[in-house]
């Protein structure tokens, strides 16, 4: 009797295992959540030498009327590149719709299109109420899904909808192209999944997705994409991320009312913004914008984290060309950090603060436990203020977002704005 006991619990100890072992490797956070946007000049200056999981097909020289020029005609050379480039370098792409050709558009002069004239209205064959043959939409889908099948897995459907300047159509008009690319792509790849328009998490943004998916638009998407942006008043004030849970948390709101917060969220463009140079030029700040930015996101629940942007000039630069083969700056720098705090490791209680000292709790298979804490109330002029932190007994050695690695000794470390990592191993 004892044996066949023993032998019992020793079955329901192993598979209590595996299954620990099992949810534990789904939670990994994998590469991918640490993802990308980047011009085509990479395609001539270099590759990113940080480590990110999927890149953004925007502001890539390959939209749709850079790619569409005339009806029937298609110019595949830019889009190639970057296909090529990817599976050169082991990652994934979402191809995110956009820019009507001037020939197509409904209103071909209109010119509040950021993109030129006609660009930001729906195709000259599609209602406004969504009816019509929307053929000119459907023959470059499948033109495009047809050239990139197998390549491209993931495709959004449109660039920031609410803003006029980028979509001046209807909402039944996007539902309907949403329904007609979801046909054609899935038809010719169905391993392939479609994203929500990127529109964003607050204000006439999360709007604009509810009515989107008041109309039905949610039936055709796997996958819920936001734009996250975290704007500061400047001068004084630069862009808070301390908000972001709270963002989150009104948009997956919003997103259970229509039944879809089921969904995953993946926040296809992010960063600072175009707060350089106005105000937010430290780059000691920009770093420590980088690092918690990506913590907090993932704690709040979004599934990926698509920078913005690797080498724009104006909008989140982690690079620049200046100097031979160019430099990686300090929140570039930091961006490889954090992708390599994250990528494996689990969010064994995600991100919580006491005061204004943050702390993320992380685990890895064998015993691995890190803690990564920054003080949300210090900043970083010339140099970084801190302040001593008494840490939990069990952590031997922190690093920071420069890669340094430092003993610890005693019983506090000096923090400031900038999150350092804490391990036990």
């Amino acid at each position: 009797m004892n044996t066949r006991l023993s032998r019992h619990a020793f079955r329901l100890l192993l598979a209590f295992s595996f299954c620990s072992m099992l949810v534990q490797a789904q939670n990994q956070i994998p590469q991918q959540y640490l993802s990308m946007s980047m011009s085509s000049g990479v395609l001539y200056s270099g590759w990113p030498t940080v480590p990110f999981g999927s890149l953004r097909l925007w502001d890539t020289s390959t939209g749709w009327s850079q790619i569409n020029s005339s009806s029937g005609s298609y110019d595949w050379s830019v889009l190639d590149q970057w296909m090529s480039a990817a599976k050169n370098h082991n990652v994934d792409m979402v191809y995110t719709f956009g820019r009507t050709p001037q020939w197509a558009s409904s209103h071909p002069s209109d010119s509040i299109c950021n993109f030129g004239p006609g660009q930001c209205d729906p195709p000259k064959d599609l209602n406004a109420d969504g009816t019509g043959p929307d053929q000119i939409w459907k023959d470059f889908v499948t033109a495009i899904a047809t050239h990139s099948a197998g390549r491209i897995k993931y495709w959004e459907l449109w660039n920031e909808p609410q803003n006029t300047f980028y979509w001046n159509g209807t909402i039944a008009q996007m539902v309907r192209m949403a329904g007609d690319a979801r046909a054609i792509i899935k038809g010719i790849d169905p391993n392939a999944e479609l994203l929500s328009p990127g529109t964003g998490v607050r204000f006439k943004a999360l709007k604009w997705t509810a009515n989107y998916l008041a109309a039905g638009g949610g039936q055709y998407a796997d996958i819920i994409a936001a734009h996250g942006y975290v704007q500061g008043s400047c001068p004084n004030n630069p862009p808070d991320v301390t908000s972001i849970p709270s963002r989150v948390s009104g948009f997956e709101t919003m997103l259970k009312s229509f039944g879809q917060n089921q969904k995953p969220l993946w926040i296809t463009e992010f960063s600072w913004g175009d707060q350089v140079p106005t105000c937010f030029t430290n780059a000691n700040l920009q770093a420590a914008f980088v690092a918690q930015s990506h913590l907090l996101y993932y704690g709040a629940g979004a599934r990926r984290l698509y920078w913005y942007s690797w080498d724009n000039g104006a909008r989140g630069t982690l690079w620049t060309p200046q100097g031979q083969g160019g430099v990686v700056l300090p929140a570039g720098a930091a961006f490889g950090q954090v992708s390599r705090w994250l990528t494996g490791a689990t969010f064994t209680q995600g991100c919580s603060a006491s005061g204004s000292i943050w702390t993320c709790e992380l685990s890895r298979p064998g015993g691995y436990q890190g803690l990564v804490v920054w003080n949300s109330s210090k900043t970083c002029t010339t140099v970084c203020a801190t302040s001593p932190y008494t840490f939990p007994p069990q952590y031997i050695k922190y690093r920071d977002l420069s890669g340094n690695v430092y003993s610890l000794s005693g019983s506090t470390v000096a923090i400031g704005f900038k999150p350092v990592l804490l391990e036990n191993q």
